[in-house]
This record gives structure tokens, C-alpha cells and sequence, in this order.
């Protein structure tokens, strides 16, 4: 499998997908960031937007290719001429659409960006009026493998006592927790229709690379453009 999309498109002539291990290898295509900054640039003809991930919640709006964008995690466009990307590893790739295909947005977000407030910051930069958004919730680290600690779990009841409900207490100073299901409930408290690829990087080891497996320094892509 080459890549992983979603079931129903998030938009009118919206397309976005996660490029898997097996794309990487295919192609002879060396996933490291910085490599894929270098000499991975166009998917389908379009060039890609890349940006250097830096765990918080800024969002830069785009209409032309650059070089990365330093200190953001989401980037949103109204074009039609541009790829935009987001690498992980373990962390959530998140894409959103309005679902008039209008405009279009991807979301990376460890735990640092989902207590920053990467998601609503992305979903503000839509517009100030009510849109119909749809998103899709790639490949990430599932709940069954991330074993967090006190500190982890202190930082998130104080921002939010909901995210309580995405903890399973393992041990007196350990739980799991589920970074996809608190995505999830942030994106539903915004009335965004959500589409979950329901993968996990860690246990999927032919498909995904995952830092907290084996510390790789392998990426994969997720990207989303307008298909017109």
C-alpha cells in the first residue's frame, strides 16, 4: 500500500493522503526531513509546501510555494497550484476542507500543539463565519502504545478537564493516552465532521515509521490539494 486516504473525500475536488513507507521505498525516495525539503518538491505536478514543525500553534496562510515555513504547525490555501504537507512520525496528521473545496488546511499536532491550540487556531483561520468543515485524522501513534506520565496528565487537565476522558490509568504515575481521540473532540466541539484513518505508526511497522519504536529519523507525508 502506497498510501492511505480517506474514505469520502473532506471536499469538492479535495484529495489528500498519506504517503506510507512502501511509496518511499518504491520511488527511492529518502524519507528523512531534511532530504524531503531538499528533493522531494512536487506531487502530481503541483509543487509542495513544507513547513518546520515546531510543536505549537501558529498557522500561515499560503497561495505560492516557499521555503519551509519556520515556527508554525498548520498551513491553510485557497489555491489551486499548491501542496501543502505536514511530516510525522508517531505525531497526528491532520487535514481539514471546507467542503465547497474552497479552501483547505493540514494540521501537525503532537500533545504540545493539541494543548496550544493548534486545531482551533486552524479552524479560526477558515473564516469568522459558520463553514461547513470536514477532516481527516491520519496515521498516528494509537492509545494501546503511548504510555504517558504525571506531568503529561497534569498539563492536560489544566488546560482542559475533557481531555480526562482520553486517559486509561495504568499504574499510580502512568496512563495511556489517545491523541487521536482527544483531536477528535476538539474537531466535534467545532460542529467538523471527522473521518479517523484508525492506523496506528507504531504497531504497523511495514506501512509506518515511528520515533517512539525505534528512534528513526524517517518521515512520512501527508498531504492534501485541490484536484482541479
Amino acid at each position: 500500500m502506497l498510501f492511505i486516504k480517506p474514505i469520502e473525500p473532506l471536499g469538492r475536488n479535495i484529495e489528500c493522503l498519506t504517503l506510507t513507507k512502501k511509496f518511499f521505498d518504491h520511488n527511492a525516495i529518502d524519507p528523512k526531513k531534511e532530504k524531503l525539503f531538499s528533493s522531494f518538491l512536487n506531487y502530481q505536478n503541483k509543487p509542495i509546501q513544507y513547513m518546520d514543525q515546531v510543536h505549537k500553534h501558529s498557522v500561515e496562510a499560503v497561495s505560492s510555494v516557499s521555503p519551509p515555513i519556520k515556527t508554525t504547525d498548520a498551513l491553510i490555501s485557497t489555491s489551486n497550484d499548491i501542496v501543502l504537507s505536514a511530516v510525522s512520525a508517531d505525531c497526528l496528521p491532520i487535514t481539514i476542507s471546507k467542503q465547497d473545496g474552497s479552501a483547505f488546511a493540514i494540521i501537525h499536532a503532537g500533545w504540545k500543539g493539541l494543548i496550544s491550540g493548534v486545531i482551533q487556531s486552524c479552524i479560526s483561520s477558515f473564516t469568522k463565519d459558520k463553514v461547513h468543515l470536514s477532516a481527516w485524522i491520519g496515521p498516528s501513534i494509537s492509545k494501546k502504545y503511548y504510555e504517558v506520565d504525571k506531568v503529561f496528565y497534569d498539563a492536560f487537565l489544566s488546560s482542559d478537564k475533557a481531555s480526562l476522558s482520553n486517559f486509561n490509568k495504568i499504574r499510580s504515575d502512568k496512563w495511556l493516552f489517545s491523541l487521536q481521540g482527544e483531536a477528535q473532540r476538539i474537531l466535534k466541539k467545532y460542529d467538523v465532521e471527522v473521518q479517523d484513518s484508525n492506523l496506528c505508526t507504531f504497531e504497523n511497522q511495514d506501512l509506518f515509521y515511528s520515533y517512539r519504536r525505534n528512534q528513526t529519523n524517517n518521515r512520512l507525508l501527508t498531504i492534501i490539494w485541490r484536484d482541479e
